[in-house]
């Protein structure tokens, strides 16, 4: 196969872990999620065959580590093989009626929030992102692959795309994703008037709770997501 020649999205089981690879783009998706913890194999072995997997896509092997992780003392078994701490996340929680109270007042937007997929809101999201062509087409394939339960949320100003942010629905809550604001409209409650449209359509749906994952790195999301 050609270095440069197409490759397969690839989930594969070993023993209770999940191996995931998505042609290098995003780190979840190429990570490990170690949440279960089968007795077939020694955890020497294990790594060694995680090792061996993203060896064989040549990106460099990564665990998704949370409190949930097994075993419980994963963390420090991989830091004492060399590993790296990397990417740090918050996961953030809110009740949406809490995301509604704190919305902010008299905003003259008007949101829409579709259901299926919109070019156009892929386009601003590149652009915020600065993704190149190949990133670019791995996202647009992931976020196509999304069902019903998804929000895309459109802020227009004279009809153009300002902002943009996604809503999932599962089980009772909302999880947002790919917030972004054109350079030009940031600063102005763009982003705070998106997560209060989002909040509504979760409650419109059954949804009561809203979560998020942030970079611990990003400190205007951050302070953002603190405000609401």
């Amino acid at each position: 196969m050609a270095a440069n020649a197409w490759r397969p999205e690839i989930e594969q089981s070993l023993d209770g872990w999940r191996l995931r690879y998505n042609q290098g783009v995003y780190r979840r998706c190429n990570s490990v999620w170690p949440n279960q913890l089968g007795d077939k194999l020694k955890l020497e072995e294990r790594l060694e065959l995680v090792e061996e997997f993203y060896r064989r896509w040549e990106v460099r092997p990564r665990f998704q580590i949370c409190p949930a992780a097994q075993p419980v003392d994963l963390a420090e078994v991989l830091a004492a093989r060399g590993y790296t701490v990397d990417a740090r996340t918050a996961v953030q929680i809110a009740p949406l009626e809490s995301i509604q109270s704190g919305a902010p007042q008299n905003s003259v937007y008007k949101i829409e929030i579709i259901s299926m997929f919109d070019p156009s809101w892929f386009d601003l999201y590149s652009e915020v992102e600065g993704l190149d062509q190949h990133v670019a087409a791995m996202r647009r394939g992931i976020l196509t692959r999304i069902d019903a339960r998804a929000g895309f949320a459109l802020l227009r100003i004279d009809g153009e795309l300002m902002a943009i942010g996604l809503g999932v629905r599962e089980r009772g809550w909302v999880g947002v994703f790919c917030m972004a604001t054109h350079p030009r409209f940031r600063r102005q409650a763009a982003a705070s008037s998106i997560l209060n449209s989002l909040a509504r359509w979760g409650q419109e749906h059954g949804a009561t709770q809203m979560y998020l994952q942030v970079m611990e790195n990003n400190p205007s999301a951050l302070a953002l997501y603190e405000r609401a």
